[in-house]
């Protein structure tokens, strides 16, 4: 192979030919490059076009295929018969790592269409269409046109939806992403890849990179006063005295304030006390538990 492999690894895999049957999973070598994937045993080698990829999910599989494996991912693909997957198993952290550099071999450098901001709050804005180039890394999505671009962290995302809203004709399937900027402000980014593949990879890579923080932020806990701090801060935007919220001296208050910013919640900016999106998931995912 002369591309540059950008992931090589040994894992067990199961390959779907289309008959409705899944074999038992066999041990083989993962090799990727930008270009394509390549599953291979002692005794056959599958490649896969990573053009002809149209989805990557962590953890879903079939039941009688689930059942063999713990961490998996499976790629969906296209070929000239149907569409195939391969389910692949090994560590956690190898998962992770490889689908990471898969995604950012699918997205990155894609050209699309956008429009930022579309909406600012519940204003709709006159924004120009422009062409650009997307890259995904780090939970975070960039869109670089003439003009600057954008990005989004995925720990801001409210909503994702599709419509057909942009481009040279009126079915180019557009990614509508709702999301906040660091101010809390409500905002709405149009992206439309030229293929609508690309949309629903897009897409996936949010979702599943939003699932991770969700549960991160689940595994967090807190105490009573520092669910206060969240909710006065939700409520107020900031500007609120924290000695009558949490009823105590100057000192016990600065040790729950550092005590809920240690836990990446809260931050402090120019304007005062902020949530962090990670506090703001806490407040919109757990309201009732941190209104407890």
């Amino acid at each position: 192979m002369n591309e540059d492999i950008v992931a090589d690894f040994t894992a067990r895999f199961i390959l779907n030919h289309g008959s409705g049957e899944s074999g038992a999973p066999v041990e083989g070598r993962i090799v990727a490059t930008k270009k394509r994937l390549v599953l291979a045993t002692a005794t056959d080698k599958v490649t896969v076009p990573l053009s002809r990829v149209i989805d990557v999910n962590i953890g879903s599989a079939p039941p009688q295929v689930a059942k063999f494996f713990n961490d998996m991912v499976t790629v969906g693909y296209k070929t000239d018969d149907g569409i195939r997957s391969a389910i692949i198993e090994s560590t956690t952290d190898t998962v992770d790592t490889f689908v990471a550099i898969l995604f950012r071999c699918l997205l990155n450098g894609r050209k699309v269409a956008t429009k930022h901001p579309a909406r600012v709050g519940g204003r709709v804005k006159d924004t120009s269409v422009e062409m650009g180039s997307l890259r995904v890394k780090n939970r975070r999505v960039e869109v670089r046109t003439e003009t600057g671009g954008f990005a989004i962290d995925v720990a801001t995302v409210m909503n994702i939806t599709q419509a057909n809203k942009l481009g040279s004709s009126d079915d180019r399937v557009t990614l509508v992403i709702k999301y906040t900027d660091d101010s809390g402000l409500t905002k709405t980014a149009l992206i439309a890849p030229a293929k609508g593949q690309y949309v629903n990879l897009l897409a996936r890579y949010l979702r599943l990179e939003y699932d991770e923080v969700r549960a991160e932020v689940e595994e967090i806990e807190l105490t009573n006063p520092e669910k206060q701090v969240l909710v006065g801060v939700h409520a107020t935007g900031g500007e609120i005295d924290f000695k009558n919220v949490l009823d105590g001296d100057a000192a016990y208050v600065t040790n729950v304030l550092n005590s809920v910013r240690r836990k990446q919640l809260i931050v402090e900016n120019g304007d005062g006390i902020s949530l962090t999106p990670q506090g703001r998931i806490v407040v919109s995912q757990r309201i009732e538990d941190v209104n407890a």
